[in-house]
């Protein structure tokens, strides 16, 4: 029994261990990058990236997991705004992000691998901010 007990403990040291790692090989990566052009839209000026603040993390849920986030201007007709938020790869993930996300007019989100963005642009109807999502998502790495 003891020896059962002590190989049980071994193998959860080793699971934790791998998490732990997994995670943060995740931060070696390239940061985000967001594309200079997306689907006819141009980036304004340079793209604002940082550590998020913890209030905002805490504004809404789906974003509480970000490591970075990161914001740009567009312009092109309409004017777009795109936030991309680097997300970790468990316990708050793009995915969970993107579930928990809620339509709102003139937004529309999206998720690729460990990124989550939301691309904004007030009066735009869906399938111009959808073109411009696409366009961004076949960008992201």
């Amino acid at each position: 029994m003891r020896t059962l007990l002590k190989r049980l403990g071994s193998v959860c040291l080793l699971a934790a261990g791998i998490a732990l790692c997994s995670d943060l090989l995740s931060y070696m990566r390239p940061g985000i990058s967001l594309p200079a052009t997306a689907a006819g839209w141009t980036l304004a000026s340079a793209q604002d990236c940082v550590k998020p603040a913890a209030g905002e993390l805490t504004k809404w849920r789906g974003i509480a997991g970000a490591r970075r986030v990161c914001r740009g201007e567009y312009h092109g007709w309409p004017a777009m705004t795109l936030t991309i938020y680097d997300m970790r790869a468990w316990g708050g993930s793009a995915f969970d992000a993107f579930q928990k996300w809620q339509t709102q007019p003139g937004k529309m989100s999206f998720y690729k691998g460990r990124y989550f963005g939301v691309v904004e642009s007030p009066g735009a109807d869906m399938n111009t901010l959808n073109r411009f999502a696409v366009a961004v998502e076949s960008v992201l790495r």
